[in-house]
């Protein structure tokens, strides 16, 4: 599903440094040449000389910090559905567009912005009351406009007695992520930085948690290694990344490796609809292979199709625009499959003697695996589908071979609170 910014109960509060214990509340950064958004240049922003707002709940954070005829939005989110909690967020995507499972953040002022990002923040303070008002915050981050180009380094605080100090080096050992026994895995400390000698940095991993496995190249800043067996419920596995800028600093991180049995992922259908929709006739359905038998091709429009037979028969149909195979993303303005245009995805549920002669929707792709023929081997798609242009619309999910994004998530948390924070 797509990232939903909630603000709940959130409060809008100004926010003011408190002279008693020293607290600072802004924000500093310091720009690459080449970044888009802060121009190359350093800028400190701090209380009383500057305005900073802030407002949120447990799962994001938004600030405005305004001096002069400057303005400055900061947005910083924990995946879909958990709290913000200190330590490290890796492989952050644009706010509020990330996936489900995604950090989310987004720096932009002065007119200037990203159309997409790669980024990671480091949460050092958090505290909110129970009115979601702010208290305490100190977050330090790096964002990479577009993905690639250079880097905007920053630190925001809020009534915090941490510097406001933008770091000089860090380890980022990647986002905690889940894989099935005996895959090829890859871990990822690529984004671990030095702002003072950027290709100077040294690499060391080591295991420090779980069933052992033998690491392929742990000094590489992508080290490999063979997920090992697991019991029905999984296990998991702790990997420690410490960064070394040639001897003048350290830096460490830690990731988590959620690691499923084989069997454990599943194949099922389940969709639901609103009052008046033709197709789901307004009721709730469910098959999965308990109750029905699946059938799954790569269709000629390099998508994917889907035949369940049950007590009745279903058939769901996607399709990318320009006759690609489907990738993780969101698909808007689908039209039915397969009279869509060739820059249109196409979409088309039916069964049980009914369906659309138009329709308009959408899918989204959270996860797609495919063997060297194209055959789809692991698929996790959400979708919303509308008859004939009307209002009521069925909804629904596919899984084939997959274990929901949205299940993976909370195991993930729990395998961290198991194995321990990050450093």
């Amino acid at each position: 599903m797509k990232p939903i910014f909630k603000l709940g109960l959130a409060l809008c509060v100004a926010v003011r440094a408190a002279a008693a214990d020293a607290a600072t509340t802004g924000m500093k950064f310091i720009s690459s040449p080449g970044d888009f958004v802060g121009g190359g240049t350093t800028q400190t922003y701090t209380t009383p000389t500057a305005t900073v707002a802030a407002h949120g709940d447990r799962n994001q954070v938004h600030m405005t910090v305004t001096e002069g005829a400057h303005t400055w939005n900061l947005d910083f989110a924990a995946p879909e559905g958990q709290a913000l909690a200190k330590g490290g967020y890796a492989g952050a995507a644009r706010y509020p567009f990330q996936s489900p499972l995604g950090a989310g953040m987004s720096v932009s002022g002065d007119g200037r912005g990203c159309n997409t990002l790669r980024g990671w923040f480091k949460v050092l303070e958090f505290e909110i009351d129970a009115s979601n008002a702010i208290q305490r915050l100190a977050i330090d981050f790096e964002q990479n406009c577009e993905v690639t180009m250079p880097p905007l380094f920053g630190s925001v605080r809020i009534n915090s007695t941490r510097p406001l100090a933008v770091p000089s080096l860090e380890a980022v050992a990647g986002v905690d992520f889940a894989v099935h026994a005996g895959q090829t895995v890859t871990l990822d400390g690529s984004q671990s930085f030095s702002r003072r000698a950027p290709r100077s940095l040294t690499y060391r991993w080591t295991q420090t948690g779980g069933p052992t496995v033998t690491l392929a190249n742990p000094t590489a800043v992508n080290p490999t290694f063979t997920a090992p067996p697991v019991p029905q419920a999984g296990d998991s596995l702790r990997f420690h990344l410490l960064v070394d800028d040639r001897g003048r600093q350290s830096s460490t991180d830690n990731v988590v490796v959620l690691v499923q049995n084989e069997t454990a992922p599943r194949t099922e259908l389940s969709f639901t609809g609103d009052p008046g929709d033709y197709i789901s006739a307004g009721r709730s359905w469910h098959y999965d292979g308990r109750d029905a038998v699946f059938n799954v091709s790569r269709n000629f429009d390099n998508g994917v199709s889907l035949s369940v037979t049950s007590d009745t028969w279903w058939y769901l149909d996607m399709a990318a625009p320009n006759n690609v195979p489907l990738t993780e993303g969101t698909y808007s303005g689908a039209q039915r499959f397969p009279f869509q245009p060739p820059t249109a995805p196409g979409l088309n549920l039916s069964g049980d003697g009914r369906g659309c002669n138009t329709l308009t929707g959408e899918f989204t792709v959270h996860q797609a695996q495919y063997d060297s023929g194209g055959i789809p081997q692991v698929l996790e798609i959400d979708f919303t589908q509308h008859c004939e242009g009307s209002v009521p619309a069925a909804y629904g999910r596919f899984l084939l071979n997959a274990t929901p994004n949205a299940q993976i998530g909370p195991r993930l948390v729990e395998a961290r609170r198991r194995l321990g924070p990050r450093e």
